[in-house]
């Protein structure tokens, strides 16, 4: 594709550059003719005047020869002109047209005889110029004198000059030409470099979207008329903003590079490996005769190739990603429909946990519909009062007291229904509406801590649960304090819970955004931990207060992960921080708990999370002391 174009636009050079010369040669020859006839004017205005003064200068000195008829005196003045190249001959005449004397330099061309009375003047003809000037002695005319000149000096002088014209004119056009040559390559290579640009990926070197969509245009057109079949398989590396927001964009970019390198070494050479920006590539499986696309296939491939770790000098990174594919014409109709399939079946691999491949099926839009039909009510929700907030107590393992409660999202669509925080949350986030909702969870839940507080049943406090855009809202330290004050609330009666995933990008930034946080007195608490990066060694850095075990953990006690929860327990508790166990369902998963050394616990084992008014009975009672007995 590169070189097609690379031709295309010598091509074009070398068209413009001849148009630009034929143009500037058909504008110097246009001049070189007008200056030429310019020129040739001006000297038969200077031969015709050097004629008429020679003429006069002969009739002034003839007039006493013609007087006293003198033909040797006569014949002596004509006899003057032999040093004047171009007069071929001359003659005098009486008054009444008798030759007098003639001059002549060869018998080739005699001077005109001019009739009886006739006035002086001048005749310019091809060959010769003739010239006839009266001979006066006073008024009284005595005579006439004749010349004829010769044509031919003037030819050659007139010839003499084009050549001069034509040859400045030729050395202008290749001037020309060589300056336009070296123009037009500066420009063509300009050109090339500017295609390069706008159809190159920076940093991969792989095509961009623009040459992506060109490609797949073409081909769709070609299969369209001849046949055949196109793969197209799109792949978003999994978490990989992480690495930027850890290391720098500088060994994201070279990670991105040896991805390309690896994706490239593995197709074959008639298939094409595009940058879509950011960390999504597209391979463009090529048509050929009586080849069969088997996107499963190539997609495991693919997955396998990024299985071995990529070395950025001492760092290892290990790398997964989300991959979905379509072909053309089985699942779409055109170019666009084919990037859209293989966005949905890509989408859907994601929802399946990552580091998988989802080839398109019909089904996949009636899910793709949904989301955007969640996407769409949800702008309308908060408006229509379909979001609220239930709370689920968290217990002080300890004394059974509940210390705090947690804030969760639920949505309950007049149409829809019942909508999981698992299928909407992703969506708000992704549509930026979460920053929105985020503030309306956090006013109402600081507002439903002041009720509780004026009853006289409030818990320690209320947990409320941050997304990345809220985290990267600047904002937020200054809504949040806003909100509080409006609430009548102290800032350690507010805990905000992050996901280690979110912490860890932009690492730095989080630092110091938490910090402002933890000096202002809200309590901070890693959310989900396990289910990512899992590493104590990077939490010591963040000020947070606590951490929750992920309920996948949770889930599997007593019995496997014994091991892996004592150990988060006991470095934690090194490190200061409260451990928070969620998704406690048993007794059996309590007792080993709370025999760990766990310090809170919440689960459906204690309760469901419930509207504000039921939870408020279980706040009244503020302790479940059978349960741990």
């Amino acid at each position: 594709m590169r070189e097609r174009r690379t031709i295309e636009l010598l091509r074009g050079g070398h068209s413009r550059a001849l148009g630009s010369l034929v143009v500037t040669g058909s504008a110097l020859l246009l001049s070189s003719v007008l200056l030429i006839i310019f020129l040739s004017m001006m000297m038969r205005s200077e031969w015709i005047d050097d004629g008429i003064v020679k003429a006069k200068m002969i009739a002034g000195n003839s007039n006493a020869a013609l007087l006293f008829g003198d033909e040797k005196a006569a014949l002596e003045i004509l006899s003057s002109l032999d040093s004047a190249e171009n007069v071929e001959s001359a003659a005098l005449f009486s008054a009444d047209g008798r030759e007098l004397a003639r001059y002549q330099r060869s018998d080739e061309h005699e001077a005109i005889t001019p009739a009886r009375g006739q006035p002086a003047g001048y005749w310019f003809k091809w060959k010769h110029l003739d010239v006839v000037e009266e001979v006066r002695n006073g008024d009284e005319r005595v005579g006439m004198v004749s010349l004829r000149f010769m044509m031919r000096p003037f030819y050659q002088r007139l010839l003499g000059h084009i050549a001069v014209i034509m040859a400045v004119a030729l050395g202008a056009l290749l001037m020309v030409y060589l300056f336009t040559s070296r123009m037009r390559m500066a420009v063509s290579r300009a050109e090339m470099q500017l295609d390069f640009l706008a159809y190159t990926d920076p940093v991969t070197s792989l095509p961009n979207r623009r040459a992506f969509n060109m490609e797949l245009d073409s081909l769709v057109e070609s299969v369209r008329n001849n046949g055949g079949q196109i793969g197209l398989i799109l792949l978003d590396l999994d978490n990989f903003k992480v690495v930027n927001d850890t290391m720098g964009h500088q060994c994201g970019d070279e990670i991105l590079r040896m991805v390309a390198n690896r994706l490239t070494s593995s197709l074959r050479s008639v298939d094409l490996v595009c940058r879509m920006g950011g960390d999504e590539f597209v391979l463009i499986l090529m048509p050929e005769e009586d080849v069969v696309i088997e996107l499963d296939a190539i997609a495991a491939r693919i997955l396998e190739l990024l299985v071995e770790p990529f070395r950025y000098h001492e760092h290892e990174f290990f790398l997964t990603a989300s991959v979905g594919g379509s072909l053309f014409p089985a699942d779409a109709e055109d170019g666009e429909t084919l990037i859209r399939k293989a966005d949905t079946a890509m989408y859907s691999a994601k929802q399946e946990g990552k580091n998988t491949f989802a080839a398109f099926r019909p089904e996949m839009d009636k899910v793709a519909q949904r989301r955007l039909a969640i996407e769409i009510n949800l702008r309308r929700a908060l408006e229509r009062g379909e979001l609220v907030l239930h709370y689920q107590p968290q217990i002080n393992l300890a004394d059974g007291q509940i210390s705090g409660v947690e804030a969760l999202l639920r949505w309950d669509h007049h149409e829809m229904g019942a909508i999981s925080p698992a299928e909407f949350i992703p969506v708000a986030e992704e549509s930026g509406l979460i920053i929105e909702i985020g503030k309306w969870a956090l006013q109402a839940a600081c507002g439903q801590m002041r009720a509780w507080c004026d009853a006289g049943i409030a818990p320690s406090r209320v947990a409320v649960n941050l997304s990345t855009r809220q985290v990267k809202d600047a904002s937020l330290a200054l809504d949040i304090h806003t909100i509080l004050n409006q609430a009548g609330l102290s800032a350690q009666q507010l805990e905000l819970e992050i996901t280690e995933g979110i912490l860890m990008e932009n690492m730095h930034a989080n630092i110091r955004f938490l910090q402002q946080l933890r000096l202002a007195g809200v309590s901070l608490s890693v959310d989900d931990f396990g289910t990512g990066y899992s590493s104590l060694s990077y939490l010591k850095r963040f000020p947070v207060n606590q951490l929750k075990i992920d309920r996948s953990f949770v889930r599997d006690l007593p019995g496997d992960g014994e091991a892996f929860i004592i150990a988060i327990i006991s470095m934690a508790h090194s490190l200061g921080l409260t451990v928070v166990a969620e998704g406690v369902e048993t007794a059996e998963q309590l007792r080993f708990l709370r025999d760990n050394g766990c310090d809170i616990a919440q689960g459906y084992y204690f309760a469901l999370p419930a509207a504000a008014d039921d939870v408020a009975e279980l706040l009244r009672t503020r302790s479940f002391p059978t349960i741990l007995s």
